[in-house]
């Protein structure tokens, strides 16, 4: 399966508001049935040193970031592309852009379904960009697979909105496959001392990359 670069729905600036949050509240919901929540959060529980500040890059409405400061009792921040239309979202939600822009200081960096969104030398570019203010990074993203795309489209329709179904399809076909994955976190590194492990979730839901940066 090639990997696609079609821009979706949420991708623009031109869909209406109501739809927008509807679809963000389907996407939150989306997320917490597919563990991804749960995995970040389990994720930053195993960092050997504490955490107090954690940042997240590409944000969107917020979500995650409350889900962790919930969970967790730490000092949340977020940076996304786009500005926030949600009244129920953190203030401490930033406008810019994480590939290039300077980001928060924060103990950890994580990001949720950010990296198939970008091109391969805008991934390698953010971890980079991350590097400079956090020690560590946790990326995690779809897996380019025909069998998620097939779950997905199986299953989605019976408990999300018709936006979430036809843009979470888009965005299967554009992840990136895990050798892709693996390859480009390993180029953005190469150099730095930095090290990084990467899982991939039974029936391909989704993979992680776990970086730790040289001090």
């Amino acid at each position: 399966m090639q990997r696609s670069f079609d821009a979706e729905v949420l991708d623009g600036d031109a869909a209406p508001a109501e739809l927008v949050e509807r679809a963000h509240r389907g996407l939150s919901l989306a997320h917490s049935l597919l563990g991804n929540k749960a995995a970040i959060v389990r994720a930053l529980v195993r960092d050997p040193v504490p955490v107090r500040r954690v940042l997240d890059v590409g944000c969107g409405h917020g979500s995650l970031l409350l889900h962790v400061e919930r969970r967790l009792g730490v000092e949340g921040v977020g940076m996304d592309l786009r500005a926030i239309r949600s009244g129920a979202s953190p203030r401490s939600i930033l406008r810019g852009d994480a590939v290039r822009d300077r980001l928060p200081m924060a103990d950890v960096a994580v990001s949720m379904c950010l990296a198939h969104h970008l091109r391969d030398d805008q991934l390698v570019a953010l971890v980079r960009n991350v590097g400079r203010s956090c020690r560590r990074f946790v990326i995690l993203d779809l897996v380019r697979h025909r069998l998620p795309l097939a779950l997905f489209r199986t299953f989605a329709p019976l408990f999300l909105p018709g936006v979430n179904v036809s843009d979470g399809c888009l965005s299967i076909r554009r992840a990136y496959t895990p050798g892709e994955f693996r390859t480009l976190i390993g180029r953005a590194l190469a150099g730095t001392g930095a090290k990084f492990s990467h899982t991939v979730a039974p029936l391909y839901i989704r993979q992680v990359a776990d970086i730790t940066y040289r001090s």
